[in-house]
């Protein structure tokens, strides 16, 4: 009370300090003071409606009491009246104890009398038993499965019903009695069983044709099903077993689907045990019996059976074994490369659109119980085979390469020309038979794709490793040929021809490998980072043999010019009727005509070379050869025969065989030098120099000097002198040429 006294006092305190506040708000002003009497009348008409409000809430609370006082008494009041009730039921109760054992006779009456009511119903079916099921097999005769089954079945019912009352009462005789009564029952059993493993031996086809006939066998199997379930429950808290429990009607329903598709893989197999393509046709004869059952079971089965029974799944996981089954047969024999390359392409495309990873199918292998991998094969069991097929293919490349190298290198011994293609360049059919395999192996079909991505990058791994080693081969077996024509040129008739042959076999395979090795690895980025420098090394080392080829043909046109080139500064050359001119033209005319069998770079290249060797074999020849040369005459005729080569070799260079621009101003260096010897007064030959060293401004003194002499009428001391008179030091020397003639014919001079 005390406290709530004090809780009062603290709101009376709380509510005139809000009054005060409120007051003080409202004359802040002056011209308030005015409305004191409306602000007055205002507080008061609001205590009253406050007054009022509280009034209401305080009669609603005391009528919300007074109700629940009311209905308080009346449950106390029915709580008492129940209490005198239940008192008296229990009085009554305990009057009549000795009633449930004077009623339980009358209860086993009722039972006795259910048995026997039970008794003359089965009665009346045992005795029509063998009517029944008769009519049971003439019904399963006529296909009418269904009722057929629905009389075996109540028979079996009755039957079950009363093995188990027998079972109950332990009298063995009687059991056996039934089971002979209704031994008919197991013979209908037996045909039931015969139709289902016919449905199972060709249900993908009945799904289409006979489509009752499925739809009452599997209706069959699932009340057998149901039924074998029921009995196994009751087995479980009586230990009565019925006789033939369980069926499993379902489980010889899959094991004769699976029978019927293990025969189909296993039947697909051609009876020519020799024939090659024996297993490509039993696989694909597989495949298309898969592809037309597996989209039959997606389709239309499932619409045939439960949904519980996985239908489409359990024939994927079947077809899947059987295959299974059927690879691991394949590999316990022994196998060649091409049945194992057979069996790899198979493996590889087993999963593929065109096989088990058809979108329509939309397989999933992860739902599956499967006795195989989902490659059909282990890992390790396919890379060994995968090694194996790619190492057997390696050797049967590495001896073709080297059986084609040995036959052309034989060819290129022959007495007759090597055959020209459509543009008349020489080639010997080495790289085509050489790339064949690598041709047989991406082009139609693509067979190292069908072998799968594993086989695909061992084959190109080992086959850049292989060309590296025939490149070596072929560089040797060249060499070899070169060898022996030098030892006896007159040997080989077609020498240089077979040898541009083989520039251009080159410079074939230099670019068709990379072409091929290239576009083939383009899908794999992995790899072909891996093997670039491997094929840059192999297209390097065929341009190298290009370039030994292109050498050792321009080796044979030199040995003919300076053959000729032998009578330049010789008595013989300085006669009148000298033909040396004539000669050296006609020798680049004679070999022009077969340089021009070479492929466009490669012609480009040895024209260029030989021309640049020509003037460098010339300018040797001026330097260190003497002839002797007794009159202003003889060097007169020396530099004119100088000039008449000079020129001839320089039009027939520039107009037939069209050399750079540069090697043909080049040869202006011997009209320069000429005039070195056509001049009768040794005290103007300074001019002659200072315009050579115009227009060849790398000329070096000796060399001059050694040009000089070659006169034959001025000392060495003279000829030095007159150079130095003629060359000024620090002087900018600049030239019509870019070749640098003189300054490599110093490098071939000390060389």
């Amino acid at each position: 009370m005390h406290t709530r006294s004090v809780h009062l006092a603290e709101l009376e305190v709380k509510a005139r300090k809000m009054a005060l506040k409120r007051i003080v708000d409202l004359f802040q002003r002056p011209d308030h003071l005015e409305k004191v009497a409306q602000i007055r009348e205002q507080f008061s008409e609001q205590k009253v409606a406050t007054e009022a409000q509280l009034k209401v809430a305080l009669y609603s609370q005391l009528d919300g009491a007074r109700v629940g006082m009311n209905k308080l008494d009346e449950a106390n009041n029915e709580i008492r009246d129940i209490k005198i009730r239940l008192y008296e039921i229990t009085s009554i109760l305990k009057s009549l104890r000795g009633v449930s054992k004077e009623l339980k006779e009358a209860k086993d009456l009722a039972i006795k009398y259910a048995q026997l009511g039970a008794a003359m119903d089965n009665m009346s079916c045992l005795v029509k038993a063998p009517e029944l099921l008769n009519s049971a097999y003439d019904l399963i005769q006529n296909d009418n499965f269904l009722d057929g089954h629905k009389i075996v079945q109540d028979i079996e019912g009755i039957r079950d019903v009363l093995m188990n009352e027998v079972y109950l009462d332990k009298t063995t005789g009687d059991t056996e009695t039934l089971v002979e009564y209704f031994k008919d029952i197991h013979k209908l059993n037996n045909i039931f069983v015969e139709k289902i493993k016919m449905l199972g031996s060709r249900l993908l086809h009945a799904v289409i044709t006979e489509p009752k006939m499925v739809i009452d066998c599997i209706r069959v199997v699932d009340r057998e099903e149901r039924a074998d379930l029921i009995w196994e429950k009751r087995a479980e808290k009586t230990g009565f077993k019925v006789i033939g429990r369980p069926k499993k009607w379902k489980q010889v329903l899959f094991e004769a689907i699976a029978k019927n598709i293990h025969d189909k893989v296993f039947g697909s197999a051609l009876e020519n045990d020799d024939d090659k393509n024996k297993m490509v046709r039993h696989n694909e004869a597989i495949r298309q019996h898969a592809m037309n059952d597996l989209k039959v079971a997606k389709n239309i089965c499932p619409i045939f059976f439960p949904p519980d029974y996985n239908i489409y799944d359990r024939i994927v996981e079947m077809y899947h074994n059987a295959i299974g089954e059927h690879v691991s047969n394949l590999v316990s024999t022994p196998l060649d490369e091409k049945r194992i390359a057979q069996l790899l392409i198979w493996i590889n495309s087993y999963r593929t659109e065109e096989f088990m990873g058809d979108p329509f199918l939309n397989i999933d292998f992860s739902r599956l119980n499967l006795k195989y991998p989902v490659s059909l094969l282990p890992t390790d069991q396919v890379k060994k085979f995968s090694d194996r097929y790619v190492n057997g293919t390696m050797r049967e490349f590495s001896s073709w390469a080297r059986n084609s190298l040995a036959r052309h290198s034989q060819d290129w011994r022959r007495f007759t020309l090597p055959e020209m293609d459509g543009l008349s360049y020489y080639y010997t059919g080495l790289p085509q038979l050489v790339m064949t395999p690598l041709s047989e192996m991406t082009g139609k079909g693509n067979l190292l794709r069908a072998l799968g991505d594993s086989v695909r990058e061992q084959f190109f791994i080992s086959f850049v490793d292989h060309m590296e080693y025939f490149v070596n081969e072929y560089s040797g077996a060249l060499r070899v040929y070169r060898e022996e024509y030098l030892e006896d040129r007159s040997r080989f008739q077609y020498y240089i021809e077979y040898m541009l042959a083989n520039a251009n076999d080159a410079h074939v395979f230099c670019e068709s490998i990379a072409t091929v090795l290239m576009r083939e690895l383009s899908d794999i980025p992995h790899l072909k980072a891996k093997l670039v420098s491997k094929i840059n090394v192999i297209k390097q080392g065929f341009s190298k043999l290009t370039e030994n080829c292109r050498m050792a043909s321009e080796e044979v046109v030199l040995m003919d010019l300076n053959s000729v080139l032998n009578n330049v500064f010789t008595p013989k050359w300085l006669e009148p009727d000298d033909i040396t001119a004539n000669y050296l033209q006609g020798t680049l005319v004679d070999y022009d005509e077969t340089l021009k069998h070479a492929r466009p770079k490669i012609y480009v290249d040895l024209v260029n070379s030989i021309g640049e060797k020509l003037l460098l074999d010339y300018l040797k020849v001026v330097i260190t050869r003497r002839s002797p040369m007794k009159s202003d005459e003889m060097r007169r005729r020396a530099g004119e025969k100088m000039l008449k080569d000079s020129h001839m070799v320089q039009t027939y260079l520039r107009d037939g065989m069209k050399v750079r621009e540069e090697i043909v101003a080049a040869y202006g260096a011997l009209s320069d030098i000429a005039r070195f010897y056509t001049e009768d007064d040794t005290s103007m030959i300074y001019l002659d120099i200072a315009n050579l060293l115009k227009r060849f401004p790398d000329v070096q003194e000796n060399q001059l000097v050694a040009f000089l002499t070659a006169r034959d009428d001025m000392r060495s001391s003279q000829a030095k002198e007159l150079v130095a008179n003629s060359v000024h030091p620090g002087e900018q020397r600049t030239g019509v040429t870019s070749l640098n003639i003189f300054t490599k014919l110093a490098t071939v001079m000390h060389g």
